[in-house]
């Protein structure tokens, strides 16, 4: 896709798979119809991963990194039945989230439904005719594991040649002297963290501090509460433009729906606000959206409408 002279492009990743949460409009609705490629039958959730590859000038950025090697197979925790057979490290923490009773069984029952498939990103950047060595910049929306995977692997950087950013608040929290760990994913699908993704890269790495310009048209823009440094992309040039929005926003009924969330947020009410400021951003169509979550990663835009707003996607 073009936005004027700038060109950008998916790159897939790979997938996660959960249950859907409560607020999906009923499958019988018109409100539905533009979900049901990511929501089955059995009301599971079809998370795709993936990053966006931006050709700006002499610079070819990654947007986001993916969840990094594998081979597709399905990573998925112990199945779970009841509590006295349960993975016993998955157990311990929610109990030190202060889970217990029908709480715990839920949370439980429900992380034992998930499954994660990675390891798509290199192949599908061949596909584009892109080389690793190609990469003159990797730029990372946030740190979690889903978004730093193509970093590094075995302890050397996936992108030899490039410049590592990210906003120095993400960089403090997941990398400082008391690095957050994310401990649910790598307890369920053995992930691996931002500390371990971000080393090989460390005397590469320059974060930034709120809103930044990463290229000719393309800027990065402070978007707090998923993380605390987490930010989206504003791609803009000959009068048209584009956001991709990180994990800002998951899905386009986040969008379209206010009061509809994953409770993914690190700050649920910071993130809410960060949301309505999009929702303002993009009303009225102008502009084309996407995120490194959004089904097939397609852009899309934000259309006026009576009550709730409506979401249509770019056709192909």
């Amino acid at each position: 896709m073009q936005i004027g002279n700038i060109e950008v492009l998916p790159v897939y990743d790979g997938r996660l798979t959960f249950i859907a949460p409560p607020g999906i409009p009923p499958k019988d609705s018109p409100e539905f119809a533009i979900h049901r490629n990511y929501i089955t039958e059995d009301g599971h959730w079809l998370m795709d991963i993936g990053a966006f590859l931006v050709r700006s000038g002499n610079q070819l950025l990654l947007l986001d990194a993916g969840a990094g090697p594998g081979n597709m197979e399905p990573l998925r925790p112990r199945p779970f039945t009841n509590l006295e057979t349960a993975d016993p490290a998955l157990l311990a923490y929610h109990r030190e989230q202060g889970l217990s009773g029908e709480a715990l069984t839920h949370a439980m029952h429900l992380i034992s439904q998930t499954e994660l498939r990675t390891g798509m990103l290199g192949e599908s950047l061949s596909r584009l005719g892109i080389a690793p060595e190609d990469i003159t910049d990797v730029v990372l929306s946030h740190l979690h594991f889903d978004h730093v995977g193509w970093v590094s692997h075995n302890g050397k950087p996936c992108f030899p040649n490039a410049t590592y950013r990210c906003e120095r608040r993400d960089a403090e929290f997941f990398l400082g002297s008391t690095p957050h760990d994310e401990t649910l994913p790598r307890l369920a699908w053995r992930t691996r963290s931002a500390v371990e993704r971000l080393r090989p890269v460390a005397n590469r790495l320059e974060p930034w501090d709120g809103d930044a310009v990463i290229a000719e048209g393309v800027n990065a823009c402070f978007a707090p509460g998923h993380t605390p440094g987490n930010c989206i992309f504003v791609l803009s040039s000959k009068q048209e433009r584009a956001m991709i929005l990180g994990d800002a926003v998951h899905c386009p009924l986040e969008l379209t729906d206010p009061d509809f969330s994953l409770l993914t947020d690190m700050d649920q009410a910071l993130a809410d606000r960060t949301r309505a400021r999009i929702r303002r951003e993009i009303d009225g169509g102008d502009v084309l959206v996407t995120a490194p979550h959004f089904p097939e990663l397609k852009f899309g835009r934000m259309l006026p409408g009576k009550g709730k707003q409506a979401w249509m996607f770019e056709k192909e």
